[in-house]
């Protein structure tokens, strides 16, 4: 078992890892010339994040972890540690973009927080608190804007993700939360948003926000997580793609990887 030490050693080498990296919550424009693996939520199978590491991390440039690494799984902190170990020894090549699991909204009623205060006790959940409120929202790889959840009512160019306030707890900025907890849904072209049933201040948006969205930042088409799939959910013509990379729902694990040649292979896990 590891140490409460060595834990807070991670955790703050991860935090100051991000202060230093990344100036804003947006990661910036990153253009790779190989092979790019996307990881959607993994919410504690740190058996499926152990795969990407031992099986598919070797043969890829840049891995993207598109957020919900916590909460209902069985592993949630051995799995969020396993992920920032790795960001940490190699922040080249690994980015870590948060969920909207890594925040006090959801720890409280779906696990985290109670796994963390049984095995490193009463005081030890605010470090992660911390961790996830420095977290980076989004990142734009090869054309793809990759993000947890959607497209945000008042967004229209990726730089404006720059200027959100960081760090952000849960995060109460209306743009940064919609950016982790929106989702794509055909046929409400006309509306361009709608209310979600997940929440006050969710929405559901329409083929008319993505296609004015990628155009005015020219890019190709968006990579998330967010929503339960059997691995993959293609939406917009295959504008966006869902990857989901847990088991809690009885369905397979995928992960996403953008090939060299611009192909994707889409790979259960």
């Amino acid at each position: 078992m590891i140490s409460l030490e060595e834990i807070r050693s991670i955790v703050s080498s991860a935090i100051e890892m991000y202060k230093s990296r990344y100036g804003s919550p947006f990661v910036g424009n990153i253009e790779i010339n190989g092979n790019v693996v996307f990881v959607g939520d993994t919410h504690g199978a740190i058996d499926v994040t152990t795969k990407v590491f031992s099986d598919f991390a070797n043969n890829a440039d840049l891995v993207v972890f598109l957020g919900d690494y916590v909460d209902r799984g069985e592993e949630q902190l051995g799995n969020l540690l396993l992920i920032l170990r790795q960001m940490i020894e190699n922040p080249n090549k690994y980015i870590v973009l948060r969920g909207n699991h890594e925040s006090p909204i959801t720890n409280e009623y779906y696990g985290f927080k109670k796994e963390v205060k049984e095995k490193l006790g009463e005081d030890s959940y605010s470090m992660f608190v911390e961790l996830f409120s420095y977290m980076p929202y989004a990142v734009v790889v090869n054309g793809y804007f990759c993000v947890h959840g959607g497209l945000p009512i008042g967004m229209e160019k990726v730089e404006e993700i720059e200027k959100l306030p960081r760090p952000d707890v849960n995060p109460d900025n209306p743009i940064a939360f919609q950016l982790l907890w929106n989702d794509p849904r055909e046929g409400i072209d006309d509306l361009d948003f709608l209310p979600s049933i997940r929440g006050e201040g969710i929405y559901f948006f329409g083929k008319r926000v993505v296609d004015n969205f990628l155009e005015n930042n020219l890019l190709k088409g968006i990579i998330r997580g967010h929503e339960v799939a059997d691995g993959f959910r293609i939406d917009m013509g295959g504008k966006i793609i869902t990857v989901f990379s847990s088991r809690y729902h009885h369905m397979r694990a995928g992960i996403l990887i953008l090939k060299k040649d611009g192909e994707f292979e889409y790979v259960y896990v």
